[in-house]
Order: structure tokens, then C-alpha cells, then sequence
């Protein structure tokens, strides 16, 4: 049974107009603010609207806005970041005398259904089909968890995709076999040579860009955000731009000169810096491998087991950060899952990402002063050990390391080091932390050698007896 508003306004009341709370998540060719424990479920419905061919316009749709309800009162559903209207020129606000269902269109494209709601002929451009496979997306625990504008029978409002379910029912996870296009809007596949021939090399001066999107940027066959979509590329991946067609570039992922597909220009970023425009080598078949994305059992549930003496709230808040932090850097599997969690017990026991407090490891005389002249971290300039303290779920510390993962990951982190405790940055920063050590932790891992694993991390054994504990811990809360 569907929630009421105002049922709804309880659930999510921690994030009503709360802005700095949102996080911002691509949506197709769009970049959406949401409640952070919602980005999964906007992710399914992406996914569903993509692969029914449907054109997501990045003009006239938008999510998170602190408002009073259309004509009614008390705060819109928009206001918790649980709400999204899209496409509004084309599936406007009908407020209709007396109830009646749904007009959809019978017409075969998106264009020719868009000018029967102008004729008054349909209420939205929408097709039946896709709306009900985005009513059929639904948690692990078999939730449903949407509601649309359409469905209701006083008004219109098919624009209008919400939420209709609490903190709680969603923070099992998304069932991805509910969800109609899933894996091929998240799953890259590998380039396998067919030839027995040894791959060639090139060399060549790209034009590069870096992809910006959070979550990867998807690689299309055309210029459309309905054209097939052949691979879900990760955020930080270079390519080289050979044409523009409006708002889409065409990319060259091999540095061959040849078109590897379309991606939309908004969400990549020129290389301005001269030392990063230079030759490179790249073999003309790459072997990309695929690691199974196991992300799915890292549910509030499983993951509270690793942490007894946390909070659950902070876990629901905060676990979507660190997921999306691990799939833009491809550590999708059950080991490296395990380690980045483990690594949070044993630096920020309580899910959230903090600053470091004084104590006397760092601390003689003025707080942080131990740092102070640490040339080991980089800390070269005056005042650089409490400017560069430890931040985040991972506790990045030191000016040479802010310095090399801000670079990584587009981030000013010198320039504005609390950054690293924006819940968004701070799980790419850990999960990019862990991707610079992934073949060392791997190695280790192969060999159950926990000390090592946390070693890497840490450069040291503190907190080991914690990383053990919920790296094994997680072990029996997630199957393999």
C-alpha cells in the first residue's frame, strides 16, 4: 500500500531542506541532488528509462528543491531529495475534473507521443510498458520503490517520480533482477582479442579529457542518450575527444585515433595542464578484466553486522558514498569490499567521515604540531600539520597525500582540505586510496595476511585488532 505524504515526510524529516546533505549523481545525460541513501534506487530508474530508449532532457527535469507541495501545503517531496519530475514540458501537471485513469499514447516514438499530450490527445510522452517496469523495481527485500504522478487518479502528474518507501525499507538494497536494463548501464565488458597476433603499439598526442561523472559516464554508439549504450566508463579515465556533435563528443578511449563511441561533453573535462597532454603508448587490444559486482550484498544490514558499536542511522546514511566510491574505481568484488569497510572500523568507527582530533600522537605544544615539518607527508610549509590532518573515512593525512588522491580525483583537496570530509569525496578518496595499493592488498588478501592489507593502508598495525575483527566479521555477513 502506498505511503502518504505526510508518512513520507516522517520517514526522510532528517533530510527536509537540508541542501548540504544532498549529493549530486548523474541521471542519464543529468546531474541530480538527492538524499544520499537514495542514489541506488535513482540509478534503477535511470537504468529502466534508458533501456526502454527513453531521452532524458537535462533542461526541464530536476530533483532536489526546498518548496511547498503544488497546489497544496506543507513541503513538496522534492524538499527531502526523495522526488524527481522529468521531462516537464512534455508530461505536464494536469489538475482534471473527477477521477479517470492514465492517457498514454499508442504513437512509436518519444517526438510523435510528445505532440499528442500538446494536442491534449495523452498525458504524458511516457509508454505503459516503461511505467511498469519502474513500478516493478523493488528492494531486496521485494519493496516496491516507486511511486508515479501519473498513477494518480485525481490529477495528473506525469512527470513526477518519488519514493514511496522509508530509510529503512530501502537500506536492503535494490534488487537488480527488478530492474529492467541494469547491467548494461553498470557493467563494462572486456575488449578480448580474437587474434592470435601480439598487440601492436602506437604513439600519438591526444586532445584529453577526464571523465567527471561520480558514478562513470556511459559510452554510446551515437550521439543520443538513446543510442546503445557499450560500456559504462569510470570516472578519472582519460579519452581523447575527435569531434563534437552538439552536446556529445566522440571519444577514443586506445589513444589509436580511432571512434570508440559518443559520450556527453558536459561531464568531461578538458586537460588544461601541459605536463598531462603528452605522448602515450597504448596496445591496440586491451584486456580489460571483468570483476563481478558483488556491491549488492553491502546492504545497511550486512555491513552493521561489521560494526557493533555503531550506529545503524550512520550506516544508512553514509554506506551509498562508500558503494559509489568503490564502483567508480571498479573495486567490486567481495575482498576488496571487505577490506574498504574494515579500513572504516579501524579509522572512523562510526561511518561517518570526520576530522582528526588531538591527541598525543599528534599533538606536543598547539594542536597538530607533530606534523608540523613531516617532510615523510609532504608537509613543507608552516601551519601544514593541521591543515593536512587527517580527514575523511580513511583518515587521509599529510600535504603530498591530499596532493596526489586530489589529482586522482578532480579535487581541489590543497587548495580546500575539508573537501575530504564531504561524505561523496570521502568515499572516492578511500576507494581511490585503496586502488593505488590494489595489487599489493590483492597479493596479500591471496594469502589471508590481514596485518599486511592493513599495513598498506595504514603504514602500520593500529587499529588491526578492529580491521580483523570486521573484515572477518563480514566474512559471514556476506555471501561469497
Amino acid at each position: 500500500m502506498s505511503k502518504t505524504t505526510e508518512e513520507l515526510r516522517q520517514a526522510w524529516r532528517q533530510f527536509e531542506c537540508a541542501e548540504a546533505l544532498m549529493v549530486v549523481i548523474p541521471f542519464g545525460p543529468d546531474r541530480i541532488r538527492v538524499a544520499p541513501p537514495t542514489s541506488e534506487a535513482w540509478d534503477a530508474l535511470a537504468a529502466v528509462m534508458l533501456h526502454h530508449g527513453y531521452h532524458i532532457r537535462t533542461e526541464d527535469t530536476d530533483s532536489y528543491n526546498c518548496r511547498a507541495i503544488t497546489g497544496g501545503s506543507g513541503r513538496s517531496l522534492h524538499s527531502f531529495g526523495i522526488a524527481l519530475d522529468v521531462n516537464w514540458q512534455t508530461n505536464p501537471f494536469i489538475d482534471h475534473e473527477g477521477e479517470r485513469t492514465v492517457r498514454f499514447s499508442s504513437k512509436a516514438t518519444q517526438d510523435e507521443r510528445a505532440l499528442d499530450v500538446r494536442f491534449h490527445l495523452a498525458d504524458t510522452d511516457m509508454t505503459p510498458e516503461m511505467i511498469a517496469d519502474v513500478n516493478a523495481i523493488k528492494t531486496i527485500d521485494g519493496v516496491q520503490v516507486f511511486e508515479w504522478g501519473g498513477s494518480w487518479r485525481t490529477r495528473k502528474d506525469c512527470m513526477h517520480f518519488e519514493l514511496d518507501l522509508s530509510p529503512e525499507e530501502l537500506a536492503p538494497g535494490i534488487d537488480h533482477s527488478t530492474v529492467k536494463g541494469w547491467t548494461e548501464s553498470i557493467v563494462p565488458p572486456a575488449a578480448v582479442s580474437t587474434s592470435g597476433d601480439a598487440p601492436t603499439a602506437t604513439a600519438m598526442t591526444l586532445d584529453p579529457h577526464i571523465v567527471i561523472a561520480r558514478d562513470g559516464l556511459r559510452l554510446r554508439s551515437g550521439p543520443s542518450a538513446t543510442a546503445e549504450i557499450k560500456r559504462t566508463i569510470p570516472e578519472g579515465t582519460r579519452v581523447n575527444v575527435l569531434a563534437r556533435e552538439g552536446q556529445w563528443a566522440q571519444v577514443d578511449l586506445e589513444g589509436d585515433g580511432r571512434a570508440d563511441g559518443f559520450m556527453f561533453l558536459s561531464l568531461l573535462k578538458p586537460v588544461t595542464d601541459a605536463a598531462q597532454v603528452r605522448p602515450v603508448v597504448v596496445s591496440e587490444v586491451a584486456t580489460v578484466p571483468v570483476i563481478a559486482d558483488m556491491l549488492g550484498f553491502c546492504t545497511s544490514d550486512a555491513v552493521s553486522k561489521m560494526f557493533p558499536f555503531t550506529p545503524k542511522a550512520n550506516i544508512v546514511a553514509n554506506l551509498p558514498f562508500v558503494v559509489a566510491g568503490l564502483r567508480a574505481r571498479l573495486l567490486t568484488d567481495r575482498p576488496m569490499a571487505l577490506v574498504s569497510l574494515a579500513t572504516i572500523r579501524a579509522e572512523t568507527e562510526g561511518f561517518v567521515p570526520i576530522p582528526e582530533g588531538v591527541s598525543r600522537f599528534n599533538t606536543a605544544n598547539t594542536p597538530f604540531d607533530r606534523y608540523e615539518g613531516r617532510t615523510d607527508l609532504g608537509n613543507t610549509q608552516a601551519g601544514d600539520g593541521p591543515r593536512f590532518k587527517g580527514r575523511g573515512y580513511v583518515q587521509l593525512t599529510g600535504r603530498s597525500n591530499y596532493a596526489r588522491i586530489g589529482l586522482q580525483i578532480g579535487s581541489d583537496l590543497v587548495g580546500n582540505p575539508e573537501l575530504a570530509n564531504d561524505p561523496s569525496i570521502a568515499g572516492l578518496i578511500l576507494a581511490q586510496f585503496l586502488k593505488n595499493h590494489e595489487t599489493a592488498l590483492r597479493q596479500a588478501l591471496a594469502v589471508r595476511d590481514l596485518r599486511q592489507a592493513r599495513k598498506l593502508v595504514n603504514g602500520g598495525s593500529h587499529g588491526l585488532d578492529r580491521f580483523t575483527d570486521a573484515f572477518e566479521r563480514g566474512e559471514r555477513a556476506m555471501p561469497t
